[in-house]
């Protein structure tokens, strides 16, 4: 077990015992209610002060699990305070109440709560070393003014509560009576104050400590927040990236989106192959394969896992084909789950003849016989009034929604930076109803990147759109089209075929439920019906306790979830 892993069980079992039995009434230990006779507003603590310190050392060794260092700076700030207290109190009652030492007393569970916290801070010292993650540059300035803002603002929501609810006070505090009732039950102390019930103490008590918890918890999940550095393609990067993608053969078809501008470069040391990604959520996601000489990616792979533990990221690679799954898994021991298949058209190969493209046949035929005209050309091509009309209108088409896609997605629509887009469009009495974008894939082959259309367009027009790329790639040397991949796709091949077995159909059904929202089956439907060749595509990361924080950073990059609590880079 590594050491991380080792202070963050003692960190749990530490919270899991203030929180647990601490809050019971039952004697000394790290904090407890203190009897009735002891009112010092230095130690006389009460739950609401067990559950603020419990929740802050949870959050604290979640963070050392990941070897964050603001995490340990703060758990070595919590055992010594935790030590300090501990003795104070030993003062305070073996000499204060006894006058001296004479009747000094320890425990046999205050003996031991003594020992582990030296010993947790003994281990955080000894192995300090390990916790060597990069923090934000603005870590500590940004984490400073989010207190100040949080803590003031739940100070004085509680000072109005109780200030302006004297009545259920025997006598009613005055300005000054009323803060310290606020800041010590912000502290989750109690007040020697008369209420006129218990009932009503404990109210006023739980309400003000939940609001410092909630400030507690906050701020710790900004101090905790991993660093995540604003991505932007190095120009440099990028024209030896296009150098790479365009002109060699043996490109991966997601090659090509590597240049987007939310993305930063990891080359390998000899500067043949490189791993472009971007980082969400603390995962740092790079998608297809890395580009570049093949013989290189051993190094490119090592150094993307070296950047990902030195700021405490998840790494994650989304999307890669089988071959760059296998050396992945290889050379890092993690972990690959086929997400699905991709669909390749062989251009040569494709045609509309046969019962199996009849309804692909009636769609164009139909499309073609009411008027609507396709055009294919280069983005190079077009002038500089069409590529802006192109533009407004694919971001018009898109209704106002989120811009989906990440891993076969460039983040632009015909710009003047990638000249060799191939752009794809049909028109009706003269008026573009329908775009498509696709991106190069080496020298000779094309990746589909955006379809948008006019929610006014004929139905078929998408379809009959592929089918003239396909017939414009047959007169210019373009020998295959990627349509994008579809998730989960042997699920959904399977899963409504006579025999399929119970888990196959639960899983279907549930990607059915799913689909409604990110349209998987639709996706899948209709690239079926140009009789691609499917390619598996995997998904590969550390170990299934990070699957769940990959899945929610991959559905969050894809624009498939809220950004609720995420910042997306």
């Amino acid at each position: 077990m590594s050491r991380q892993r080792i202070l963050a069980l003692l960190l749990y079992f530490q919270a899991l015992s203030l929180f647990s039995f601490f809050t019971l009434h039952h004697g000394p230990h790290f904090f407890t209610r203190i009897e009735n006779d002891f009112h010092s507003a230095i130690t006389s603590t009460s739950e609401a002060a067990s559950i603020l310190i419990s929740g802050t050392l949870f959050m604290t060794a979640r963070s050392l699990r990941l070897r964050r260092r603001q995490a340990w700076v703060l758990a070595i700030s919590l055992q010594s305070f935790l030590i300090l207290v501990f003795i104070f109190r030993i003062i305070h009652f073996n000499y204060i109440h006894h006058n001296g030492f004479s009747h000094f007393r320890l425990n046999g569970r205050g003996g031991i709560s003594l020992a582990s916290e030296f010993l947790i801070l003994y281990l955080l010292i000894l192995w300090r070393s390990t916790f060597e993650t990069i923090a934000g540059p603005q870590t500590f300035s940004r984490v400073g003014r989010m207190a100040l803002r949080t803590i003031g603002s739940s100070l004085l929501l509680g000072f109005i509560i109780v200030f302006f609810d004297r009545h259920i006070f025997i006598t009613s505090p005055n300005f000054f009576e009323a803060l310290r009732i606020t800041f010590k039950g912000f502290l989750g102390i109690s007040d020697s104050y008369n209420y006129y019930s218990i009932r009503t103490r404990e109210r006023t008590e739980i309400l003000l400590g939940g609001l410092g918890l909630i400030s507690i918890v906050s701020i710790c999940w900004q101090f905790f927040k991993p660093f995540e550095r604003k991505a932007k393609l190095d120009p440099k990067d990028e024209q030896i990236i296009r150098t790479l993608i365009v002109n060699e053969s043996g490109v991966d078809s997601l090659s090509y989106f590597a240049l987007r501008d939310n993305k930063t470069i990891i080359w390998s040391r000899n500067k043949k192959a490189a791993i472009a990604y971007s980082v969400i959520n603390g995962v740092m996601i790079t998608t297809g394969d890395p580009v570049g000489d093949r013989e290189s990616w051993p190094d490119a792979m090592a150094l993307f896992i070296k950047e990902a533990e030195l700021h405490a990221w998840i790494p994650c690679i989304y999307g890669c084909s089988q071959d760059a799954g296998e050396i992945w898994v290889k050379e890092t021991g993690f972990s690959a789950l086929e997400i699905g298949d991709e669909a390749i058209v062989e251009v040569e190969d494709f045609t509309l003849e046969g019962s199996a493209m009849k309804n692909v046949r009636q769609m164009v035929a139909r499309v073609r016989r009411v008027g609507i005209t396709s055009y294919v050309k280069r983005s190079g091509d077009l002038t500089a009034t069409e590529r802006e009309n192109f533009s407004k209108l694919a971001n018009d088409w898109r209704r106002g929604g989120p811009e989906r896609g990440f891993s076969m997605a460039l983040g632009r629509f015909c710009d003047e930076r990638d000249p060799n887009l191939v752009i794809s469009w049909s028109e009706q009495n003269g008026t573009p109803i329908a775009l498509l974008q696709f991106v190069p894939w080496g020298p000779n082959g094309l990746s589909l990147d955006i379809m948008r259309r006019s929610e006014n367009s004929e139905n078929g027009v998408n379809e009959e759109l592929i089918v003239s790329t396909i017939e414009w790639a047959k007169r210019n040397n373009i020998n295959r089209i990627s349509l994008n991949f579809a998730t989960f796709r042997s699920v959904f091949a399977r899963g409504s075929q006579l025999g399929a077995g119970p888990i196959t159909k639960l899983n279907y059904r549930a990607l059915k439920f799913l689909s409604r929202f990110a349209q998987m089956e639709s996706l899948y439907r209709f690239n079926m019906k140009f009789r691609p060749i499917w390619e598996p595509r995997f998904v590969v990361y550390p170990g299934a306790s990070n699957l769940l924080r990959v899945t929610i950073a991959i559905l969050n990059i894809e624009s498939l979830l809220p950004k609720v609590g995420f910042r997306r880079k």
